[in-house]
């Protein structure tokens, strides 16, 4: 009896030091978050909430989104380097991001199961892919935000309605968009902060640095995130896009763009990041849809091209009618 005691209490310590571990190489895997200070425009935008679109639309104000998104590439460049020196949580191939960084961001659960991202583009709408919405009614979704982590903090929002894009096509994911109204509107700080879409129309160059968010997979076939991930990605060519391993799966560069790499892996969103934002020149451009895998070569991930007129007439036609 004696013996079998002893043996559960050495189990015990074991584990005590074990979660010690874990817990002490969280904190210093943390503290090589990336963070950014968006006080200023929050609590601008909080003053302008009831007609943010015009808000977000001055030209100051775009100033001010492009500086800080610059700010953010360089900061996730220099950690990515230190990064590689040692173990790192990775998008695939991301860096640890606090939500200070990219306040937009938004968890989108089913039954407070984290499904897919999203990103805050008013008080009450919130933007994500079509596909996410597919399965479980409004009722049966609520969203996360203001937190870096994906299992707490911050604040959870209770969804009013959800709406799939009408010409969203489920075999190919043409128009993979989606909307989400919440029942009450979110107060804007440096952690909750609303982004512009892309002008409609706009083209979009090839090899134009953006950045990607989410708590997805690390790796594919891997575990998910639990701390908010990000990393620096490009855009690529229509005719390389269509040229790569993708085209087994169409791509329809109305609705669709390719951003990653055409010949070698690189950083990549993976399972669980749908939805979530792809930011350029501090706009949001598209809304993680599909890939093949993760971060493989010569498979690049593909994004809904937000600013096609069939998706930005229709995001819009919604959103306007609270803003």
């Amino acid at each position: 009896m004696y013996c079998i005691i002893k043996m559960w209490i050495t189990i015990y310590y074991e584990l005590i030091f074990i979660i010690f571990v874990i817990c002490d190489n969280e904190d210093i895997k943390t503290s090589r978050t990336v963070v950014l200070d968006y006080s200023d425009l929050a609590q601008e935008a909080e003053s302008n909430k009831h007609n943010i679109l015009k808000f977000l639309n001055q030209t100051r104000v775009q100033l001010k989104y492009k500086t800080q998104f610059n700010r953010l590439l360089h900061k996730l460049q220099a950690t990515s380097n230190t990064s590689r020196r040692g173990p790192t949580r990775r998008i695939v191939a991301g860096v640890n991001t606090s939500i200070a960084a990219v306040p937009w961001q938004v968890s989108l659960r089913e039954k407070t199961y984290p499904i897919c991202g999203g990103s805050v583009v008013t008080s009450l709408w919130l933007l994500t892919a079509a596909h996410c919405l597919l399965r479980p009614r409004a009722s049966e979704l609520s969203v996360r935000l203001g937190s870096s982590w994906k299992t707490h903090g911050g604040e959870m929002y209770d969804v009013k309605q959800s709406y799939v894009h009408p010409q969203y096509a489920r075999n190919t994911k043409v128009n993979d968009v989606g909307l989400i109204k919440l029942y009450s509107p979110l107060r804007f700080s440096s952690r909750v902060l609303p982004i512009k879409m892309v002008g409609k129309g706009n083209r979009l160059p090839a090899d134009q640095a953006a950045v990607v968010s989410g708590w997805g997979k690390l790796k594919e076939g891997g575990p998910s995130a639990t701390f908010l991930q990000s990393s620096t990605i490009k855009t690529i060519a229509m005719k390389l896009c269509r040229n790569s391993g993708l085209d087994r799966n169409p791509i329809d560069p109305g609705s669709m763009f390719c951003a990653g790499a055409f010949s070698q892996p690189s950083p990549d969103a993976c399972q669980g990041d749908s939805g979530g934002p792809i930011v350029s020149e501090g706009m949001l451009i598209g809304v993680v849809s599909w890939g093949l895998g993760c971060a493989r070569g010569n498979f690049p991930g593909v994004y809904t091209r937000l600013s096609a007129p069939v998706i930005w007439d229709w995001v819009h036609e919604h959103i306007s009618q609270d803003s």
